[in-house]
């Protein structure tokens, strides 16, 4: 069974009405660039084939070295709605994205990174549809296709089963699995104003995710059933970086002990004093990634549940653990 089937989706609605989806909102395609001219071209050509274009697509370059603003130059010419910005200095990803929010005018916004690509002529169409029809939606979704270096497809990363969550549903299925379900910038349209502040400038590494759970303030998530979005795997990622230099484990513990003070009534008991637990254990194996105020998180979450009970709620754990262990050996 998968995962994420222990999720209770919301079913999609029967019957739209054709009054429904003539309320189109416009689109904001928002682009931070960074040394990936070997890609753009991919880029722009899954630009051309979309069936819903966007309004506007603002490109954002920080600093490139490898002719990548040259190459949006020419490609935007003769498309009004097409921009770039080169920044004067490097800004990081978290702040060129939140650059490019400020820029943008429409409706919905997606942040396609520029090492990425559209997977689908209606890639754009689909998820704007949902948004257009489905006010009480904030964001939308679906799975991805990864690919290598070479464009070469890997696998389909589905993280979460079709259908429309709230927000609580998300939190807990983020909470228990300590893993982003929802996904990466590029396979995420939502609507620009549930994020007036944008991404929170602390986080390099898990700036989507503290995101995602902002603008699930304003509304659902729904959850698509095709890879819409192709997302590259390749060595010089940011995302491998951060993760060599311990700041994704840092801020790990930084969000998640966050969320574990927001989790009360989301998790019971156990689930909650086993995701202390992993936090702990996760502190323990990185003592120099350990800040005062997550040990303080942490004491203060295991203290509400009380000393004996979490140290109870523990051994049920690593009782259950051992008991799924020997029944795999069978």
């Amino acid at each position: 069974m998968d995962p994420a089937s222990t999720l209770c989706p919301q079913q999609w609605p029967d019957g739209l009405g054709e009054e429904e989806s003539l309320n189109s909102g416009a689109l904001s395609l928002l682009v931070p660039v960074f040394n990936h001219s070997r890609h753009l071209p991919e880029l722009f050509r899954t630009l051309e084939t979309q069936t819903r274009p966007p309004q506007e697509v603002i490109f954002s370059d920080d600093g490139s070295r490898d002719g990548s603003p040259e190459l949006v130059e020419a490609w935007a010419a003769g498309q009004p709605h097409v921009r770039l910005v080169r920044q004067k200095q490097n800004l990081g990803i978290t702040e060129n994205s939140n650059f490019l929010l400020r820029e943008a005018v429409g409706d919905y916004a997606l942040t396609l990174h520029s090492d990425d690509c559209l997977g689908q002529p209606d890639a754009l169409a689909k998820m704007a549809e949902v948004l257009d029809r489905q006010p009480g939606v904030a964001m939308v979704t679906a799975p991805r296709q990864m690919i290598d270096e070479a464009s070469n497809p890997i696998r389909i990363e589905k993280k979460i089963m079709p259908g429309i969550y709230p927000r609580r549903e998300v939190l807990r299925r983020i909470l228990t699995t300590e893993a982003n379900v929802i996904g990466e910038p590029s396979t995420v349209m939502f609507r620009r104003k549930a994020l007036p502040n944008g991404f929170d400038p602390i986080y390099r590494q898990l700036w989507d995710l503290k995101g995602w759970l902002e603008i699930l303030q304003a509304g659902d998530l729904a959850v698509l059933d095709s890879p819409l979005v192709k997302i590259r795997e390749h060595a010089g990622q940011a995302t491998r970086a951060n993760t060599k230099a311990g700041r994704g484990v840092a801020e790990h513990l930084d969000l998640f002990s966050r969320l574990a003070i927001e989790s009360n009534g989301i998790l019971g008991d156990l689930e909650k004093s086993v995701l202390l637990y992993k936090l702990s254990r996760t502190a323990g194996r990185n003592p120099g990634l350990l800040t005062p105020p997550v040990l303080s998180r942490l004491r203060q979450e295991k203290r509400l549940i009380g000393f004996w009970r979490h140290w109870g709620n523990l051994c049920v754990y690593r009782f259950c653990k051992v008991g799924i262990f020997f029944a795999g050996q069978k």
